[in-house]
């Protein structure tokens, strides 16, 4: 499953997000990680929630990311949940390539049983598209 935190920048998205990510720690029996493009929100954080700051990777595309994740998800199997924040930011995509590369996260998600969370700043009209990943 993913999920899509959709909001104008400076709207509070990236507090949400580490506040979900901190409280599933309560209910999961395997690893959460939290992908962002900094260590803004490394203290943030539980300390049991494993923080990747992607800048630190090359990691040049959307595609690259996506094989990043397969990569990562194929190192560890216990992983259960992936929080990324601030991703979109770094690769310049139209809303119908957003769109395409949230169904390749879903799939990756849905295929490997492991729950995506992923906000976006988007001052426009959200796509159609989008909308099946709000909840």
């Amino acid at each position: 499953m993913t999920k899509l935190l959709i909001g104008k920048t400076g709207e509070g998205k990236t507090k949400e997000i580490i506040d979900h990510a901190n409280a599933a720690l309560k209910d999961l029996k395997g690893n959460i990680v939290f992908i962002n493009e900094s260590n803004e929100s490394l203290l943030e954080l539980n300390h049991d929630i494993r923080y990747i700051n992607i800048s630190e990777f090359p990691v040049n595309s959307s595609n690259e990311f996506i094989a990043f994740l397969y990569g990562l998800m194929g190192s560890n199997y216990d992983i259960e949940k992936i929080y990324l924040d601030g991703i979109l930011n770094l690769y310049i995509m139209t809303p119908e390539e957003i769109c395409v590369w949230l169904d390749k996260i879903n799939l990756l998600g849905t295929k490997h049983n492991v729950y995506f969370e992923i906000t976006l700043s988007y001052n426009g009209e959200i796509p159609e598209c989008l909308s099946k990943f709000l909840q």
